[in-house]
């Protein structure tokens, strides 16, 4: 299996929240998620069993060093084919947040060094971000005294997607495109975007039962930071949503992952404070067995130790046990 690069800086929950940052974790958490909405016949050629390795920490210097200050978010994986003609591919993710006239031309600098160092086959995708129509960039041509060149590159434009097609997709990054589209149509209007940010929050992680508990851990993190909200609403948003987030999606309360997250960390503080730790418990332990037995299972999919996991669902270590032995 290749060696995953976890993005680990750390997103300022602000009006000047990295956005880069909260692009680059949710797409490492989600890879094949990610290739799969955004570049479906490249995923049917992608061997994901042998592993993939995100590679722009190591890069940085030599392919992106000169892109301070662009609102720009890049990944570069290494992943491998499965007709074995190829050995690896180089995938180039840029995130675009706004029009840049030099965008083409520096899509392909990334190119050339990319191409230079490894000899290998390339894939560039830029994901414009922002709803501009304006922001359309052509391809980089070159043309000097019968020295020509053209260079092209796939492009994923939030201003052209369909909103209804999005909210039927079961791609996890159908709902990032979401938020990503809803960031800007709220933008002067913070109530506007407590709506809309309860209703993804609501009706597309907590309660979505077709919803895997890592696109939800993950999708939950990226809305929750991407569309900040001022801190009354971001409590209003906690009550709003503390009933769906104790029935529906237990396992959150115990997310080492997300437990940062705006909302929930104001969730917990309001447990701390209003004394609900005993009743969240109360409640936990008088549920039906196949509800603790689920929820069992999800905590030990996602890491945590039979110990840890007998203590917050109330069940013996041997049941534990017994439970992880299904689980393999």
């Amino acid at each position: 299996m290749g060696e995953v690069l976890v993005l680990e800086k750390r997103v300022i929950y602000s009006p000047g929240t990295d956005y880069d940052a909260l692009w680059k974790k949710i797409i490492s958490e989600l890879f094949e998620e990610f290739i799969l909405f955004f570049a479906p016949d490249l995923y049917e050629a992608i061997d994901f069993g042998k592993g993939i390795v995100f590679l722009e920490q190591e890069l940085h210097k030599v392919i992106i060093k000169h892109k301070k200050g662009k609102k720009i978010a890049d990944k570069i994986v290494k992943v491998s084919l499965k007709n074995g003609e190829e050995k690896y591919v180089f995938i180039h993710i840029e995130i675009q947040g706004k029009k840049d006239p030099d965008f083409s031309k520096r899509m392909f600098t990334y190119f050339y060094r990319l191409f230079d160092r490894f000899q290998e086959n390339i894939y560039s995708i830029a994901i414009l971000t922002d709803l501009s129509k304006s922001n359309n960039p052509q391809p980089f041509q070159y043309s000097f005294y019968g020295t020509e060149l053209m260079y092209r590159f796939n492009t994923y434009k939030f201003n052209e997607e369909d909103i209804p097609s999005l909210k039927k997709s079961t791609n996890p990054f159908a709902i990032a495109v979401l938020a990503g589209i809803y960031l800007h149509q709220t933008e002067k209007n913070y109530h506007k975007r407590y709506e809309v940010k309860k209703k993804l929050l609501k009706d597309f992680i907590l309660t979505n039962p077709n919803l895997k508990s890592i696109y939800a851990e993950a999708l939950f993190y990226f809305i929750d930071y991407l569309l900040y909200l001022p801190h009354e609403l971001t409590k209003q948003l906690t009550k709003d949503l503390s009933i769906n987030i104790e029935k529906e999606a237990k396992h959150m309360l115990y997310s080492e992952k997300i437990k940062e997250a705006p909302t929930l960390a104001e969730y917990f503080k309001t447990v701390r404070e209003e004394g609900f730790e005993k009743g969240i418990e109360k409640g936990i332990e008088k549920g039906k067995m196949e509800e603790k037995r689920n929820l069992a299972a999800e905590l030990l999919r996602e890491g945590f130790s039979v110990e840890k996991v007998a203590k917050m669902v109330k069940l013996s270590i041997d049941e534990v046990k017994e439970i992880e032995k299904i689980c393999e």
